[in-house]
Parts: structure tokens; sequence; C-alpha cells
């Protein structure tokens, strides 16, 4: 009897297709070492193999560059590229190079890395969205470890996206992560030629800087925009700019701000602090961005923490009047703003702060209210006693004076110290004390364009209108330097 795969069945139609010709290399030894076993990928560049390394008796990952294409030198120039990005970097959560060299038999060129067992982003998402956010902190925390990895060794990678970061289960490490595909790899320090002839635009539209899509200088912080782009698909199931063809999607990166991922995903478990950060790794302009791999890393790493602290004074009961109930709540939600924006280390005093404003306020009133019931056993016709109602402030939760100080003579040289201490301060994430100090600095010299474009930046996504104001306000005061790009922003406003 015929076996199901016999030619001769499918002659006679019953739709049996014959089994696919086996791959030339499949059982061949590569560099005299490398043993192929299997085909588990392919492209326009080559084919990718699960293959042993004899020596070691390991299984590896076997890149091959089609022998057709050794002749493109932009092509070949590309696959050294990864070839020496990745053998740069040592870190658990980056891909690890092993080999990298000719075939003996054909002269084509061969990758060889650890092989990852496990499912890219794009697949986790596809199949488990929306993820709980802890567990989006975690995968993405690991990624910008690797991240920091790169850059410390001058090498920005230019195209993150969800299919190049692995996702792999290991025994006591759920979600174990490792950035793939370092091919187009900006090696800052390398006398590899450029990819293209002015090695400008290169990537995955959907996850590009807007620096990276107009062509501009880069640096590490095109990386984390990419971070922020898979931050906001891994919270809101979407992409924040998509369009028909790729300069549709450039365009908007270029121009156009994203919509709120709570607003785009109502339904998602999108905290407010996730929004902020998100909304904030997608700035236009990379200073408002996190400025490094590791600040990033460190301000996700905080998130949880942060989502529990929300949650447990929401859940803290409030013992006053009702007349009171709205300046406690005042209280705490300044708190919280207080909290969010402030840097990492200062966030347990401010929470501290907060929780004990709070419960002061309602132990005065409880005092003040007893008073009053002990008064009206003694003097019943005495009239009750008026509580003014209390309110806390945004500057006495950050430990500053409750009264307004007065306005301060004109300083220019001391708000021109002001504005760059505040640049320090954005830079290293701390954008509440940064924004303090811009305040102060427009305060000495109302007329310094840079102190209101900063502050500006940093007033885009929660204040709109204020962001407008202060950035028309960069834009008279200093028209050469600030009216183009201020245009720009103005435009998604």
């Amino acid at each position: 009897m015929p076996s199901a795969r016999d030619p001769a069945l499918s002659n006679l139609g019953f739709g049996v297709a014959p089994r696919p010709a086996r791959d030339a290399l499949i059982g061949q030894l590569v560099a005299g070492r490398f043993k192929v076993e299997e085909l588990i990928g392919q492209g326009g560049m080559g084919k990718v193999y699960r293959a042993r390394h004899l020596a070691l008796d390991r299984l590896v990952c076997l890149k091959m560059l089609r022998p057709a294409l050794l002749e493109d030198p932009t092509l070949v120039g590309r696959f050294e590229r990864e070839a020496k990005a990745a053998s740069r970097l040592n870190h658990p959560n980056g891909i690890q190079v092993l080999d990298f060299g000719r075939n003996d038999v054909d002269g084509s060129l061969y990758i060889a890395m650890e092989l990852v067992q496990g499912k890219d982003l794009r697949i986790v998402l596809r199949d488990e969205w929306p993820l709980p956010e802890e567990r989006l902190c975690n995968i993405m925390a690991q990624a910008l470890a690797a991240l920091g990895e790169a850059h410390a060794h001058n090498v920005i990678h230019r195209d993150l996206k969800p299919e190049n970061i692995m996702v792999e289960q290991r025994r006591g490490q759920p979600d174990f992560v490792k950035v793939l595909d370092f091919g187009i790899a900006k090696i800052l320090d390398s006398d590899l030629p450029g990819l293209t002839r002015a090695d400008v635009v290169c990537g995955t539209p959907q996850y590009m800087a807007p620096e990276q899509a107009t062509g501009t200088q880069l640096d590490v912080r095109c990386d984390l925009y990419a971070v922020g782009v898979i931050l906001y698909q891994m919270a809101t199931g979407h992409l924040p700019f998509d369009g028909q063809n790729s300069m549709e999607v450039l365009t908007k990166h270029v121009n156009e701000p994203p919509i709120p991922p709570r607003q785009r995903q109502p339904d998602a478990p999108i905290s407010e602090a996730m929004e902020s950060l998100i909304l904030r790794a997608l700035e236009k302009d990379p200073a408002l961005r996190p400025q490094t791999a590791e600040a990033f890393r460190q301000l996700i790493l905080e998130l949880p923490k942060r989502r529990a602290t929300a949650e447990l004074i929401q859940a803290t009961p409030a013992a006053v009047t009702p007349a009171d109930s709205l300046s406690s709540a005042t209280a705490v939600h300044e708190g919280r703003r207080a909290f969010g924006a402030g840097s990492a280390r200062e966030a347990p005093a401010r929470r501290k702060r907060a929780l004990a404003l709070v419960a002061g306020s309602g132990a005065l009133l409880l005092l003040l209210a007893g008073g009053k019931m002990w008064r009206g056993r003694e003097e019943p016709s005495a009239p009750p006693v008026a509580v003014p109602p209390m309110s806390v402030t945004v500057s006495t939760l950050a430990g500053a004076p409750s009264t307004p100080p007065a306005r301060q003579p004109r300083d220019p040289e001391k708000a021109k110290e002001l504005v760059q201490r505040a640049s320090e301060l954005q830079a290293a994430s701390d954008t509440g004390t940064a924004r303090d100090l811009l305040l102060q600095a427009i305060d000495l010299d109302p007329d310094n364009a840079e102190a209101h474009y900063r502050l500006g930046g940093l007033f885009l996504n929660s204040q709109p209108e204020r962001a407008r104001t202060e950035y028309e306000a960069a834009k008279r005061l200093n028209a050469p330097k600030y009216a183009d790009v201020v245009d720009t922003i103005l435009k998604g406003l």
C-alpha cells in the first residue's frame, strides 16, 4: 500500500504535496566545527540554522549569508557589523557571539551565536496580551540592561523592536530576556563603512525616533525612544504611530504627539505612572527623554512600587467630616503628583510626608470635633465652632515653605545657573526638581528663552496649554533658535 508521502498520491488528486526538498547544508560541517542540524529561519540576506559545536557539544545558532550576496559590500558590511557589535557585549541579556568567519567550502560568511530557546516579544504580545504591568516592567528592564551594556561600548542598536527581543522561560527565571540582531547597529568608534551612502535612515519605521527619521545626528537616546514605542505597544496593544506607508509613519513620529495610552486603550491595566513614563520616552526632543538606559531602567523598576503606594494611599481611611474631605483629597492628590515628579531616591520621603500630612489633618479635625462635642454638653447655648477648611500645597509636600516666597529681583546670571542645573537634573530623570528650578529661573529672568522652552517640554504631556504658553514665550524671546522646533511641536498640540 502506498504511504501518505507517496508522490503517486498527488498525481491521483489526493492533494498531498510532496515533502519539500531537504536543505543542502543540513548534515554538513561549517568551518570544520559546526554540524548543521536544522533550518530554523530564513530571509532575504540568508538562512539561520540550529547547529552543534562539535568540540563543545553545544547547540548554537548559525547565521549564514547567502553566497550570491558576497559581492554586495553593503550586505557584507551589515553582516560584519552585527558580528562586531554583538561580540563587544558581555551581558546576560545580550546575545553572545561565539564565532565569525567564512565557510571553507563556498566562502560564505557565518556568525555562530548562542541558541535562545523562547519566543520573541511580538509572539508574546500576540498570544498573551494584556500583560500585567509588573511583567511588562520586568521584561523591559532587562532589555534596557542589555542596551546599557551596548551603549557603554559605543554601540547603538538602531533597530530595537519586539521581534528582536527574545523571552525565554528558564527555571527560576521566568521571562528571561535576550536582545538580538545588531545588524544595523551604529558603532560610534568603528572604521566600518556606512550601511548606505549617507549612513542615515536605517531601522523599522514604526520604532524610529524623530531624529532617526530625519537623518540627523544619532546617539543612544534613539534606542530609548524605541523602548518607549515598545512600552506603548505592550501597554495598549497598539503602536503609537502607524500608517499606509513608511513615509506616513515617519512623518507622524516627527510631527504628531502620541495619543496617551490610557486614552488609546481605556480598559487596559495602565497606571498613571506608566503612562507618564511612556509619554516621556516618546518626547520629540531627545533632551526630554530619559537620558541613559540605566536611568530608564531604574524608572521602570520603580513603577510597581509606585503603583503599590498609590493603592495604599487610596485604601487609607480618612476620618474627616464632609466639609473637609475635599481638602484631604487635595492633599493626597498633590502628594501623588509630587511623588511621581521627583527622583526615585526622594520618593519614600515624599510619600511619608504626604501620609503624615493627611493623618495629621485628620487627627486635628477629630480633636476639634471632640472639643465641640464637649462644649455642647456644658454650654448648650454656645454657637458651633467654625473650622476653616485645610489645604495643602505641592510646595508643602515637597518640603518647601507653605507660603509663596516674595518675588526676587532680576538676576539673569543666576537664572542661567538654575537652567543649567535643571538640565542636569533632567538628564538624571529628576524632572520634579528640574521643573522647580526652571520656575525659579523664570522668576529671576522672565526673558530666559531656554528656561521657557525646557519648562514647556516638562508640561507637554500633563498641561498642554501651559506647555503652549511656555513654547510660545521661548519662540518670541529667541526666534532664530526656537522658532522652527516650536512650530513643529505646536502643530501637534
